[in-house]
C-alpha cells in the first residue's frame, strides 16, 4: 500500500529543544539533524511506496511540515506580512539572503524548492536529502553551466510545476550593497513565470547572519544558545518580468527598505 505524507508525517512527534547553556545546545543540534534524517527516511518510504517517484502533492507536504518543524527547534519566531500569490502555477520567489535558515522560514510560508550547488548531492544524508526535497542542483562555473541552470530551473517551473525560491545576490551578505543579478529575472521572463520578491530580517541579526567565515555547526551551536530569533518575511507584489534588468533593480530596491529593517520596538 502506498505511503502518503499525510500518514508518514502523523506519526512523528517533534519536541522544542531549550536555550541557553551548552547541553541544551548540544540537545536541541542533534534535535535539529534528527529532524533531518527522519523526513529523509519518511520520503524514501512514501518515494519507494509510489514506485520511485515521488509525488508533487505528498513532496509539497514534506516541505512544509519540515519547515514548521524546523523553525521551533532552531528558535525562530517568525512573524509574516503580505499576501502569497496563489500558486495555480509556479512562481519564481526572489529575497535577500543572510543566512541558511532563510531556506526553512520561507518554507514555512510556501512549498518552494531551492538552487542548489552539484557539491551537494556528495554531502552525506544531506546530499540526497536535498536531492528528495526537490533541490535543483546546477554547476556554476561557466556560460555551459549557467545555461544548463536555465533549462533546469524551467524544468523544475514548467515541467515538474514546482516553485523555486531564488537569492539573487547568490551568497549571504548583512546588506546586499550590490544589485541584484538579473539571470534570475531572464529566466522568470523566458518562461513567462510570476516572481515574487520576500525580504527577511532577523533581531538579534548578527546572530543570525551567516556570513565571511562562519562555519555551519559552530555558528548552528551558538544559534542555539542565543535565545528566541524574532524573524520577520515580507513579501511584496507578484509581476511578470518585462525588463529584467530593471525588475532586478526594483525588487532589490524594496528588499533593503531602511524601515523594514530597523529594529522593532
Amino acid at each position: 500500500m502506498a505511503i502518503s505524507a499525510t500518514d508518514a508525517l502523523a506519526r512523528t512527534s517533534p519536541s522544542r529543544p531549550g536555550a541557553g547553556g551548552p547541553i541544551q545546545a548540544l540537545v536541541g543540534l542533534a534535535q535539529v539533524f534528527a529532524s533531518i534524517v527522519r523526513y529523509h527516511r519518511l520520503a524514501a518510504r512514501c518515494e519507494a511506496s509510489h514506485g520511485g517517484q515521488l509525488p508533487r502533492e505528498d513532496l509539497l507536504g514534506f516541505l512544509s511540515a519540515w519547515a514548521n518543524e524546523a523553525l521551533p527547534l532552531l528558535n525562530l519566531e517568525v512573524e509574516r506580512v503580505g499576501s502569497i500569490a496563489p500558486l495555480n502555477e509556479p512562481c519564481l520567489f526572489v529575497g535577500n539572503h543572510m543566512t541558511y535558515l532563510d531556506i526553512p522560514v520561507l518554507m514555512s510560508q510556501v512549498p518552494v524548492v531551492f538552487l542548489g550547488k552539484a557539491e551537494i548531492l556528495k554531502w552525506p544524508i544531506l546530499g540526497s536529502a536535498g536531492r528528495r526535497a526537490g533541490m535543483v542542483f546546477v554547476k556554476r562555473e561557466s556560460d555551459g553551466s549557467r545555461r544548463e541552470a536555465t533549462r533546469a530551473i524551467l524544468e523544475c517551473l514548467k515541467t515538474r510545476g514546482m516553485s523555486l525560491g531564488i537569492f539573487p545576490a547568490g551568497t549571504t551578505t548583512l546588506d546586499e550593497g550590490r544589485p541584484w543579478r538579473p539571470g534570475a529575472f531572464r529566466i522568470a521572463k523566458a518562461g513567462n513565470v510570476p516572481v515574487q520578491p520576500f525580504r527577511l530580517s532577523y533581531e538579534p541579526r548578527d546572530m543570525a547572519a551567516f556570513v565571511g567565515q562562519d562555519a555551519l555547526l559552530p555558528h548552528l551551536f551558538r544559534l542555539l544558545r542565543s535565545g528566541s530569533i524574532a524573524t520577520r518575511i515580507e513579501f511584496g507584489e507578484p509581476r511578470l518580468v518585462g525588463d529584467p534588468h530593471a525588475e532586478a533593480q526594483a525588487c532589490w530596491a524594496w528588499s533593503r527598505e531602511a524601515d523594514f529593517h530597523r529594529p522593532r520596538g
